[in-house]
């Protein structure tokens, strides 16, 4: 692969915009999802047709789910892909409360890629954490979905499908996540990490 430059040059987790509305959650977009019948071949045509070969499957393992405030049974697999800037992720939902991924796929079953969410990511902890429920609450919105990877990430997902055609994942991200999705975005720019 050609090197290419970093996008943005500064790193793609520079200090996050602290959230006053919901509008300001766009200026720390960091990944695009997409949602796909079949990741494995998902991946292949993202990589041939589109020129994605940097993408890695992640686990889930260790993590929790959550319908609102209600824990809830949830399998799915996950890819992330970069080169050399916004992270794409894809999502192949396998079990459990997985309706608010395949509701934007084919009801048929047949193969598709289709865009489901911006993600954005804000500073950690509970204290932020309850201050932007609270923002999105007086907009008549919630933390519709959360998944919770211990020491890894908090994401909230957002159904403002509605209004917008997607939802929005808003991510606490740890400091494992920071470093392997750093890593994903040098490596695939074909920089060496931290440049």
């Amino acid at each position: 692969m050609t090197q290419t430059q970093m996008r943005p040059a500064e790193g793609l987790f520079t200090a996050p915009r602290r959230v006053e509305a919901i509008a300001d959650l766009f200026a720390n977009l960091w990944q695009v999802g997409y949602v796909t019948t079949d990741l494995d071949r998902a991946m292949d045509v993202l990589g041939e047709r589109y020129g994605l070969v940097h993408c890695v499957k992640v686990t889930t393992e260790g993590s929790s789910f959550a319908v609102g405030d209600r824990p809830a049974q949830w399998e799915a697999r996950f890819a992330m892909g970069s080169r050399g800037g916004t992270i794409v992720e894809v999502i192949e939902a396998v079990s459990g409360a997985v309706d608010f991924y395949r509701r934007f796929l084919p009801s048929d079953g047949s193969f598709a890629l289709r865009f489901h969410h911006l993600a954005t990511f804000v500073d950690t902890g509970d204290e932020e954490w309850e201050r932007i429920r609270g923002i999105l609450r007086a907009s008549d919105h919630d933390f519709d979905y959360t998944m919770v990877i211990p020491g890894r990430v908090r994401a909230g997902y957002i159904d403002t499908s509605a209004e917008l055609g997607h939802l929005l994942e808003v991510c606490q991200l740890e400091h494992d996540d920071l470093a392997f999705f750093n890593a994903l975005v040098s490596e695939s720019s074909g920089a060496s990490p931290g440049t």
